[in-house]
């Protein structure tokens, strides 16, 4: 297949998966608030010289059902990435757990008691529905931060730097194409990963961030660049990838552990990103026209018009 065939197969499918489509919701519920949305991991407020950083996430029905105990482990995963994109350290989690069958409850809850430990959080509130007619789990976390990195404030001429965690493999579940690096991981080495992006925050090395989530590298890309109001050139073979992971698979998968962050201090990002453990690269710089280009091997395609197109279901005139 030709380079630019490709792009567009590239396109076509990451437009299409369920990971990037469901987002489109997000815009016909924020807008009942009457607030200037700003789409950001998530939200926060100042106690004296503290920001603390709150968010919340529910894990797909289709994995609740297939492995509750991961759907477990994976609720306070989600949740700590959030955080963690924003510069804070996590501390408190609760959860909303719904099941009416005594075993799936008995699976989710030890996962999240493996994922508690691993991540040393304080477990601040559970509830349980045992009548429900379905199985979920949606979750929260608290952290704190000494400064809050958004994804609303990327600028163009900005370099787009990935980091991600590679130590680990595929665990396909439902149609969130997993790549997880985390379950298995020793305690402390994941803190030490984890202790990157407070650093990037806490030294300014970085003016806007997001992690990686369901939608897929490029699914998530797009998100941050309408959170900020910009556009990006991307060179799709700077992205890391294992070894032998197909790309178009590769592109829609969720890493359990990556970040991506603009800044105008490359160098000091790659360092410190490689000191911590992560596989980083820049892949990109950010634009001001809003387009979001894929370019690979000398030919380029639009993915998405964020001046004509929404990830979140803003309609553009």
């Amino acid at each position: 297949m030709d380079a630019k065939k490709f792009l567009q197969k590239i396109v076509k499918e990451v437009k299409s998966y369920r990971g990037f489509t469901r987002k489109a919701c997000v815009w016909e519920l924020a807008k009942i608030f009457d607030a200037k949305c700003k789409f950001d991991d998530a939200g926060w407020f100042e106690v004296e010289d503290y920001k603390i950083v709150v968010t919340s996430d529910g894990i797909t029905e289709e994995l609740t059902k297939d492995d509750p105990w991961l759907a477990g482990f994976y609720s306070v995963l989600v949740n700590v990435n959030d955080v963690v994109a924003k510069g804070a350290k996590p501390v408190g989690y609760i959860a909303v757990i719904s099941s009416n069958s005594q075993k799936i409850r008995k699976k989710i809850v030890e996962g999240i008691k493996v994922a508690i430990n691993k991540y040393e959080l304080k477990v601040l509130k559970i509830h349980t529905h045992p009548d429900s007619t379905y199985d979920s789990v949606d979750a929260g976390l608290v952290g704190v931060a000494k400064k809050v990195i958004p994804s609303s404030t990327a600028s163009p001429g900005n370099k787009l730097v990935l980091a991600i965690d590679l130590e680990g493999g595929f665990r396909k579940k439902g149609w969130v194409r997993c790549f997880d690096s985390v379950v298995d991981k020793p305690a402390d080495k994941l803190k030490k990963l984890l202790e990157a992006m407070v650093k990037a925050a806490e030294e300014d090395l970085v003016t806007a961030s997001r992690d990686i989530s369901s939608p897929g590298f490029l699914g998530s890309i797009a998100m941050f660049c309408e959170s900020s109001g910009v556009g990006v050139w991307i060179d799709i073979e700077k992205i890391p990838k294992p070894a032998n992971a197909d790309w178009l698979f590769w592109l829609t998968s969720y890493p359990s552990l990556s970040f991506l962050v603009s800044t105008d201090k490359p160098g000091e990002c790659l360092t410190l990103f490689r000191s911590h453990g992560y596989t980083v690269d820049v892949i990109g710089e950010v634009t001001k026209n809003k387009r979001i280009v894929l370019s690979y091997h000398n030919e380029e395609e639009v993915f998405l018009d964020l001046s004509k197109e929404s990830v979140f279901g803003v309609e553009r005139s």
